[in-house]
């Protein structure tokens, strides 16, 4: 079983492929260094919260006629062209230039089909009638071009040029820099199995060996700006809402803290908290941690606020009162949809520990396997989606089609706390009844992390001499979406240690599961395992990959009794296709 360090040096995330990868279209997103800052007088202006006016010119506003030039003779599909290419470089400016007179504001802003806008917009982003995260594509008369122009130029203005003075006012505008956020993920095209074109914006063999498909034009600049200073702060911030209950105290009172303590002795009742589950439901805000989950986290022991954050994803992962028969014991909530506050905090809480033991040198480096899933910014969430949902021409009728890429090895591992510090956490009226108040501070704590495993997974044919016919089968009371043509998908396998043991010598477990589509629209990817040892049903997985089929991230989720008996621990699991 190994153990993360307190010592171990922060994780540097790789570095963004933006600088390289961006066109002159984006000379207004300067490169990863810049530190987000501007000159005081260029301030005023980013904090006035009528920053996009010049953007969102009233229609109707009176612009003196100006002469008529030699520009404005050319025919209409050549000024469009023209605007187009100036617009693509500099937004603002094309909003400033339909200022000058009436006829330019017309081509600008009056075109019914919005054809300037759109033929900006399909220079610098992907094209949203392509996007694989939908499985009915969306037609050009359902996307307003200029508006998802002008957030994202309002987006990235804010989380790139705003002054750290002017981050509070950034609030004000919180849903829709996460709406336009999630909107750019939203719309990043399939990636498709095998061997692709030779992406030239990443440096990158390993990229190539990773990836079969070109790299996306909105996962560079959205890894940039889910990077920047700004969004960190509006995370760390505001992903509790303002109506959050503030707690009477800390959970669990620190070591050396005499205050909590002589308050817990004195009153034992002060340790009865509402749930943080409770918590979670009502204040916290999903949008941002949905966000969270698109990049591996940046965790520095040293700081104070990064060692509260990760205490608090502790106390989410691994609360029983967060999993329970309502959310069939996974990160999902009773509607059948996914709670991406519980997949943020079991995200963070592994992949936090898996950097932390990568870059331990007494440990094996057979965990370098865990680096490439928290790679190139968001694209190991960009899986196949559900543009491509045709059943493949050599899949005879009666076999099952592996639509989510279930089949093959993947490498992933848990973690736990010690069962006397998971009571201390779950049950304080146990240890209060032994007569001493736990001291457990999840702030400092650093959980054991298990060994690295390899589950090595088949499809399952139904047969009926499989040794798996007899078992139970795995079933949920979760609403699921039902989709004629991605069934679930069930699978056996056997759970190994790491590549550094022989099967031979290993103890050897056997995994059944079920792959499915989760009730969000669209639908996300779900993984029910439940791992066998010497003839019984030993644990239950219940996960959420994120990106969907075919994403290298994996999928996140909590392990838990097969059998539920009272008191019994969980923890968080991450596993990915290696």
């Amino acid at each position: 079983m190994a153990h993360t360090s307190a010592h171990t040096p922060p994780y540097t995330p790789p570095h963004s492929p933006l600088s390289q990868c961006h066109r002159p279209t984006y000379y207004h997103l300067r490169s990863p260094e810049d530190s987000g800052e501007s000159d005081e007088d260029e301030d005023t202006d980013y904090c006035n919260e009528d920053i996009m006016e010049r953007m969102e010119i009233d229609e109707d506003t009176h612009v003196h006629p100006q002469a008529q030039s030699p520009f404005l003779s050319l025919c209409p599909e050549l000024i469009q062209r023209i605007l187009s290419t100036f617009g693509g470089r500099n937004v603002v400016c094309l909003a400033n230039l339909a200022a000058t007179c009436r006829k330019l504001r017309a081509y600008i802003y009056k075109c019914p089909d919005q054809a300037i806008w759109r033929d900006i917009y399909l220079e610098i982003y992907d094209d949203p009638r392509q996007a694989s995260a939908f499985i009915k594509s969306r037609t050009a008369a359902e996307i307003d071009w200029r508006k998802r122009l002008q957030d994202r130029e309002f987006t990235i203005r804010v989380l790139r040029e705003w002054h750290v003075d002017c981050w509070e006012l950034a609030t004000q505008h919180l849903d829709r820099i996460c709406d336009t956020l999630l909107d750019m993920y939203m719309d990043l095209p399939a990636s498709f199995p095998g061997l692709g074109d030779d992406p030239s914006c990443l440096e990158a063999d390993n990229f190539r060996r990773f990836y079969s498909s070109k790299p996306a034009l909105n996962s560079s600049v959205l890894s940039y700006l889910l990077s920047s200073p700004c969004f960190s702060h509006l995370y760390h911030h505001y992903r509790i809402l303002p109506s959050s209950p503030q707690p009477i105290q800390r959970l669990r009172p620190r070591p050396n803290s005499s205050s909590n303590n002589d308050n817990a002795i004195k009153s034992p009742a002060a340790l009865t908290f509402h749930s943080v589950r409770l918590q979670v439901q009502v204040c916290t805000h999903p949008k941002l941690a949905k966000l969270h989950t698109l990049l591996p986290p940046r965790y520095d022991e040293n700081e104070e606020q990064d060692r509260e954050w990760r205490g608090f994803m502790r106390e989410l992962v691994y609360s029983q009162k967060n999993f329970t028969e309502r959310n069939d014991w996974g990160p999902f909530t009773p509607d059948g949809k996914v709670d991406w506050v519980l997949v943020d905090a079991l995200g963070s809480v592994m992949m936090s520990n898996a950097q932390e033991i990568v870059h331990n040198p007494e440990i094996s480096d057979h965990w370098n396997d865990a680096i490439m899933p928290q790679s190139f910014g968001v694209e190991p969430t960009r899986g196949w989606g559900f543009s491509h949902i045709e059943r493949p021409l050599g899949v005879a009728d009666g076999d099952v089609w592996d639509w989510a890429g279930v089949q093959g090895s993947w490498c992933g591992s848990y973690a736990f706390l010690d069962y006397t510090d998971w009571i201390s956490l779950n049950e304080p009226r146990l240890i209060l009844m032994r007569g001493r108040v736990a001291q457990l501070d999840l702030t400092h704590y650093h959980e054991a992390v298990g060994d690295l495993m390899r589950l090595d997974l088949t499809l399952d044919y139904p047969s009926p001499i499989s040794p798996y016919t007899t078992l139970p089968p795995l079933t949920t009371h979760l609403p699921t979406t039902h989709n004629s043509r991605l069934p679930p998908i069930h699978f056996v396998g056997t759970s190994l240690q790491s590549k550094s043991v022989t099967p031979e010598a290993a103890p050897l477990s056997s995994v059944r599961g079920v792959v499915q589509l989760t009730a969000d629209d669209p639908p996300e990817v779900r993984w029910t395992l439940v791992i066998r040892y010497a003839g019984e049903d030993r644990w239950r997985l219940e996960g959420v990959q994120v990106g969907g089929r075919g994403s290298k991230r994996g999928f996140f989720g909590t392990w838990t009794d097969a059998n539920k008996e009272e008191h019994s621990p969980n923890g968080p699991v991450w596993y990915w296709q290696s």
